[in-house]
This record gives structure tokens, C-alpha cells and sequence, in this order.
């Protein structure tokens, strides 16, 4: 008598259980705080658009422009390297669990996708903040926070939903990576807030190291956690049938 399939190796099922996730997303997180840490800056202001002491408006507007650039340029290289590790880590783990290389190679760049999209569309919405508001308060930081962390959880649930081969696999990954986006966005201005009010959060890269890798860590080990647990709640479903 032939005996059905183990839910683990179902084409539906994220093999990659959730405290495995939280793991590599951590160490994730620290790859690319050590990368920050050792290259940053990156991109420099030009010599000549340096201020000095009464230096006329439109200078003084060329460097701000500038300023601008650089720092959307800094988020798409440092997020985008963030996508990368974590897609990295998380489709190698997947991709040993199903003897296959298809989790990685949807992961890795989709992550990297993702970063990249998401310090771009979180600096978009800083600008307009201090364009339109000027101080940021909680609402905003919250805003910038989501933008950054829907893009990219939302790749990283599509890229382990895609090695699936499933379409409700893929469903329940891409909606699984948009909810740890929501939550890792909103997470982190509400502990700055609440228990480290000193950080300033009107940089989307914090300034102090310490900062940096506990935003970093939220994020990454949010995303690696929660996106998982698709899987595990498609195998209890089936091993209950």
C-alpha cells in the first residue's frame, strides 16, 4: 500500500523552519554591518561643492542636492548588499533542504532587488517629509521604515515562494515577506521611541555603529523569522489531513 508524500517534500511546503530563518537573517544583518562599517562612505562630495563660512544660496542648495544623492546612492548600495546576504543565506539553507540550486538563484537577486528598491523609495519619502513637514515625527519615520521593508521582505517572500514550484507556496511566501515588512517597519520606530529615545532617526542609515547593527538585525532577523512560517502553517495543514 503506497503511502502519500511527507508534507516536507511537497512542491508547496518553505522547508526552511522559522528559527533558522530568524538565524541567518542575524547573521545576514551582521555581513552587512561589517561591510558598512569598513567601506562607508562610498560616495564623496565633490571638492567643489564643499561649504564654506557665507557661502552663497545656490551653493548652499547644490550641496543639499548633493547631500540627497549621496545618501539615496548609500541606501540602494548598503539595503541592496542587505537583500543580497540575506537572499544568499536563506536560499542556500532552502536549496540544501530541497537538493536543489533554484532557491538561491531566485533569492540572492530578487533580495538584492528588493534593497536596492527599498533605500530608494524609503529616501524618496524622507525627502518629501522634510520638504513638506520638516521635522519628522513617529508617522514618518514609520512611512520611511515601511517603504524600505516592504520592498524588500516582499522580494525575499517571492524569491523562497518561486523555488516552491507551487502557486499557493508562492502566494502564501509573498504574503508572508509583505507582513514581516510591515511588522519590521514598524517595529523599529517604536522601540527607538519608546526604549532608545536618544537615536536620532533623521538619517535612514543611524549614525552610531551600535544603531546601525540593531536596525540591521530587526530588519534582517524580522524577515528571516516571519517569511518561513508560511511554510510551517502549509505543513501542519497537510499533516492534519
Amino acid at each position: 500500500m503506497s503511502q502519500s508524500p511527507s508534507p516536507e517534500v511537497r512542491p508547496g511546503n518553505i522547508l526552511l523552519p522559522p528559527l533558522a530563518g530568524l538565524g541567518l537573517g542575524l547573521a545576514a544583518a551582521l555581513l552587512a554591518w561589517v561591510l558598512i562599517q569598513r567601506v562607508h562612505p562610498v560616495f564623496l562630495m565633490p571638492e567643489n561643492l564643499h561649504l564654506s563660512m557665507g557661502a552663497p544660496a545656490a551653493q548652499v542648495n547644490a550641496y543639499r542636492a548633493k547631500q540627497r544623492e549621496l545618501d539615496r546612492h548609500h541606501a540602494m548600495l548598503y539595503l541592496g548588499s542587505l537583500g543580497a546576504f540575506l537572499g544568499a543565506l536563506l536560499g542556500v539553507a532552502e536549496g540544501r533542504l530541497r537538493r536543489s540550486i533554484l532557491p538561491i538563484a531566485t533569492t540572492l537577486p530578487l533580495g538584492a532587488l528588493g534593497g536596492v528598491a527599498g533605500g530608494l523609495l524609503a529616501c524618496l519619502v524622507q525627502e518629501q517629509v522634510r520638504v513638506n513637514v520638516g521635522l519628522a515625527e513617529i508617522k514618518h519615520t514609520v512611512m520611511a521604515q515601511l517603504a524600505l521593508c516592504l520592498p524588500l521582505a516582499g522580494c525575499i517572500g517571492l524569491g523562497l515562494g518561486l523555488a516552491t514550484r507551487s502557486l499557493r507556496g508562492l502566494v502564501l511566501a509573498v504574503l508572508a515577506g509583505l507582513a514581516a515588512g510591515v511588522l519590521a517597519g514598524v517595529l523599529y520606530p517604536l522601540i527607538t521611541s519608546t526604549f532608545l529615545p536618544g537615536i536620532s532617526t533623521d538619517s535612514l542609515l543611524p549614525e552610531e555603529a551600535s544603531s546601525r547593527l540593531m536596525w540591521l538585525g530587526l530588519l534582517a532577523g524580522v524577515i528571516g523569522l516571519v517569511v518561513p512560517i508560511a511554510g510551517r502553517r502549509r505543513k501542519s495543514a497537510t499533516s492534519n489531513a
